[in-house]
């Protein structure tokens, strides 16, 4: 269990969509935020709403699919703030359309950003919560990443990897003291690309908020909860039917709705 008041944690994409709300939920609780994502202004407008309860956050721009500004997050970090005992993997990219008509360039940027860069920076994090004996990385994946995504292939596949990078290095890191999470969000209300979708969602794909998921992560980092899926409870029940059967999951989805709605949201591009 990690004691987050006091504790200095990185999280990713924290400029837009679930981040803001996320780093408001760990900076409530004690956590010495370092707030990271390309746009320095987003940055700097999170960081300001978060100051107005606490301290400042340390606000760090940077690409993280680059490996050269990873290296520069974890150094200003540990240098600004000491070493991090807890790193929030949140920035991703989304691209809903027809697979064979993304372009090659786009789906390099999504793997890049989705999978390299969480791993990577994992990577460059973990010696220091070893070095400390606890510490937590929580991933935020995606219901994507347990279910069929029909026309959200790239994205589907990238979280497909966040869920095994996750369970894998859970189990190799057991015993250390370092314990590794993903959250699962279905479709997250208010913000987020979702929330911008034009079509009305299905029944079945239901919503949450994002004071949900910050909830879930919080909840990871201090129980070392491997994985909790944020959804309403049908699609609970959808998640575990598909780690048996993706193929009943698959014949749901078409039955409900589901992929024909994603194919119209495709379609509106």
């Amino acid at each position: 269990m990690l004691e987050l008041n006091g504790a200095v944690g990185i999280l990713t994409g924290a400029s837009r969509g679930i981040g803001p709300v996320i780093a408001d939920h760990l900076s409530r609780a004690g956590v010495r935020l370092a707030l990271v994502a390309r746009s320095e202004d987003g940055l700097r407008e999170t960081a300001s709403v978060i100051a107005r309860r606490g301290p400042e956050p340390l606000v760090v721009p940077a690409d993280v699919s680059d490996e050269g500004a990873q290296r520069r997050v974890v150094d200003v970090v540990r240098a600004e703030l000491g070493p991090p005992a807890l790193l929030v993997n949140n920035a991703a990219l989304e691209r809903v359309g027809r697979f064979q008509e993304i372009p090659v360039e786009e789906i390099r940027r999504i793997l890049m950003v989705n999978l390299f860069g969480v791993e990577a920076l994992t990577r460059l994090v973990l010696p220091h919560l070893l070095a400390a004996g606890r510490g937590q990385v929580v991933n935020i994946g995606s219901v994507a990443g347990r279910v069929p995504y029909p026309y959200g292939v790239v994205n589907s596949s990238t979280k497909h990897g966040l869920t095994g990078f996750t369970w894998s290095l859970h189990e190799e890191l057991r015993g250390t003291g370092v314990g590794v999470s993903v959250v699962h969000p279905t479709a997250v209300s208010d913000v987020g690309i979702s929330a911008r979708w034009p079509v009305r969602r299905p029944a079945l794909l239901g919503g949450v908020g994002p004071d949900d998921v910050a909830r879930a992560v919080l909840r990871c980092a201090r129980e070392n909860r491997v994985e909790i899926t944020v959804a309403p409870v049908v699609e609970r029940v959808a998640d575990v039917v598909s780690a048996i059967s993706p193929r009943l999951t698959s014949w749901v989805m078409r039955k409900t709705g589901v992929r024909d709605f994603l194919r119209e949201v495709a379609n509106r591009g």
